[in-house]
């Protein structure tokens, strides 16, 4: 789980720096990742099961404009694809990518995911609400840029009962959280995959800690 891809000030800015990951570092993480044999997929790879044993799943959130111009470049060098999740709210203001950035990006081969309208918390959201967020923004991406949206990824982490049962009600297939872990491809928990967050905090060497913990 990656947010930004950038270059922060650590005391101007702690909470950015946090959310960050240097691209230089993040370039480290690529060539680690192919020099140990890992192949990229994308969540909906994870619905019938097939995978290679060592496939990652390279996801970053809230469709911020540095994954097209900064993370996307770095991807491709070392042949790698990634499913960034995208608020449809937010598609064009300040740091996010724009239409034609997130078209560039399908064109690509990135995997375009749902993120909601406007990045609710969902844990505290009525049932209204959440299925407005979760449907109105996959017919947005799927009517905008010709994607079949089937995952999801719940903003900030927080979910409610009610958020995973309407998410299986309106045909998504995978959700992922921010609770740390190995997916387990269970069915009854397609809905609630764990991620290994990564950010300036692991850098490079507790990046590698963190892959060779979950092998």
């Amino acid at each position: 789980m990656y947010h930004y891809v950038r270059e922060v000030n650590r005391k101007a800015d702690p909470l950015g720096w946090n959310l960050s990951i240097n691209p230089a570092d993040f370039e480290r993480q690529m060539i680690w990742l192919k020099e140990k044999g890992y192949v990229s997929i994308h969540l909906k790879d994870l619905i019938d099961g097939k995978v290679p044993k060592k496939a990652v799943v390279l996801t970053f959130d809230d469709g911020l404009e540095d994954f097209y111009t900064t993370a996307l470049p770095i991807l491709q060098k070392y042949g790698f694809t990634a499913s960034s999740s995208i608020i449809t709210g937010m598609i064009g203001s300040r740091e996010h990518m724009t239409e034609e950035e997130i078209r560039a990006c399908v064109g690509d081969g990135i995997e375009i995911t749902s993120h909601t309208v406007l990045h609710v918390d969902l844990a505290a959201a009525s049932e209204a609400d959440i299925r407005k967020q979760v449907t109105e923004s996959r017919d947005f991406l799927a009517t905008k840029f010709g994607v079949d949206v089937v995952g999801f990824v719940y903003p900030s982490g927080k979910y409610s009962s009610a958020a995973v049962r309407i998410l299986g009600e309106e045909g998504y297939k995978i959700g992922v959280t921010t609770e740390y872990g190995k997916a387990d491809l269970v069915n009854d928990k397609m809905l609630l995959l764990p991620r290994v967050r990564i950010d300036n905090r692991d850098g490079f060497e507790r990046f590698v800690k963190k892959m060779e913990d979950l092998e």
